[in-house]
């Protein structure tokens, strides 16, 4: 614990705390992922291949009993996990957009974060109110200015609403859905979309 408060209080010419690598490292990966024409290709043929599978009307019937329900929640869950995802995604976004002062948070938060630690130089200086700000001080007003606009906007409780809503979506479809598997189309399919470094 020392040590960590240590590393992220150094000297001037020490490391640099753990935010602005963590922010660079997302906008890094995320460009490379989508500069990547052979991953971006089999991402979308396997989500074409699972909503095939997931909207399929004769894949559904109802669960015997609570423990086949239990079993195809956890079986489908796993498989249609990136779908799933997507739903949570769209619940996200669809809260965000419809609630002003959450859009006015989240952008706040995006834009402090990445002007202190992206947009300006690891050895520049930051003004705030007359106080000047180094890196080290930039993080640590950032922790809890972030936890008063989450609390403020009410980030909290909408993080439950986008549980639940997207839950009410995931769940019947995983319970009445037959337990899904890749079957041999499917996975020549698969196959044929996987990168030749994969193969």
């Amino acid at each position: 614990m020392l040590g960590a408060i240590e590393g992220i209080g150094g000297s001037e010419g020490g490391d640099a705390p753990p935010a602005p690598g963590m922010f660079k490292k997302v906008l890094e990966g995320a460009k490379a992922l989508l500069g990547n024409k052979a991953i971006m290709s089999q991402m979308f043929g396997t989500l074409r291949v699972l909503t095939r599978s997931a909207f399929n009307p004769l894949e559904f019937s109802k669960p015997a009993d609570r423990t086949e329900c239990l079993n195809r929640v956890r079986t489908n869950g796993y498989h249609y996990r990136h779908l799933y995802s997507i739903v949570f995604l769209i619940c996200t976004v669809y809260t965000i957009l419809s609630s002003p002062l959450l859009l006015f948070g989240m952008l706040l938060l995006l834009g402090a974060w990445l002007y202190a630690f992206v947009f300006l130089a690891p050895d520049a200086i930051m003004e705030v109110a007359g106080f000047q700000l180094k890196r080290r001080e930039r993080l640590l007003v950032l922790v809890p200015f972030s936890i008063l606009v989450v609390t403020l906007t009410g980030m909290i409780n909408s993080l439950l609403y986008v549980v639940v809503l997207s839950s009410l979506v995931s769940l019947p479809h995983a319970a009445f859905h037959t337990p899904a598997e890749f079957d041999e189309l499917d996975a020549l399919e698969l196959e044929g979309l996987a990168p030749a470094t994969f193969t």
